[in-house]
């Protein structure tokens, strides 16, 4: 009967999630994802395949798929010639990432690194000038939990990221911009010397580490032994 009740614990990832399906289940709890706080606070050498792209560098890990935001990126590289957007990751083949590159070809300022090891990944995040979430704010964007928002934060850098509602929560770490010219405004105030300053770093990396997923899988045993208690 014990094993039965922890069978029936739910663990949803999101906000947006919890309020559409928790109902289903009292069991059900939210928890996050998080992040491997010592290996993205862990100090890397710069990517050889990043040193050689001209700073500032704006930039994204992870998926490269449709759901980012492709217009106002790319209004941003029209805008700012004089920054580097560079992109970390595999591709899906969705027509508007296609799309999205054949819009991009010609632009020097616009870098597709491609797919990396889970642990080369853990270099780019701290190196960058700015991390950035572009996403759209759709039905899907409005459940997802981005795991690169603890992963950025880890390594101590500005984040820019789309204005959906699991980030609104860190609006007073991570600069939130919907239209170009907001994105052009945040990013700009974030490369300020202020952003970077010991300060701030050190204020990131608490919040990341508040997200580890040593701290998270506690939360999840502790809930097992209260329900077995329950019985």
């Amino acid at each position: 009967a014990r094993l039965g009740s922890i069978h029936r614990n739910t663990f949803i990832h999101s906000p947006g999630l919890l309020e559409k399906k928790g109902r289903y289940n009292p069991n059900t709890e939210f928890i996050p994802n998080g992040v491997d706080y010592k290996a993205y606070s862990n100090p890397l050498p710069v990517p050889p395949d990043l040193a050689g792209i001209p700073k500032p560098w704006i930039g994204y890990t992870g998926f490269i798929k449709k759901q980012l935001d492709w217009d106002v990126l790319s209004d941003l590289t029209l805008r700012h010639p004089e920054w580097s957007f560079v992109f970390v990751g595999a591709h899906h083949p969705h027509k508007e990432v296609l799309d999205a590159f054949r819009r991009f070809q010609g632009r020097e300022n616009i870098r597709f690194l491609g797919e990396k090891t889970v642990r080369e990944l853990e270099a780019y995040p701290q190196h960058f000038d700015v991390c950035i979430m572009p996403y759209k704010n759709t039905a899907y964007t409005n459940y997802i939990y981005p795991m690169k928002l603890h992963e950025y934060l880890a390594g101590g850098r500005p984040v820019v990221a789309s204005r959906i509602r699991s980030l609104e929560k860190f609006n007073d770490i991570v600069k939130l911009a919907e239209t170009a010219e907001e994105w052009s405004l945040a990013l700009e105030d974030a490369m300020k010397a202020v952003e970077s300053s010991e300060d701030r770093v050190r204020a990131r990396r608490h919040v990341a580490s508040q997200y580890d997923w040593d701290r998270l899988t506690g939360r999840i045993a502790e809930i097992f032994c209260r329900r077995l208690g329950d019985q």
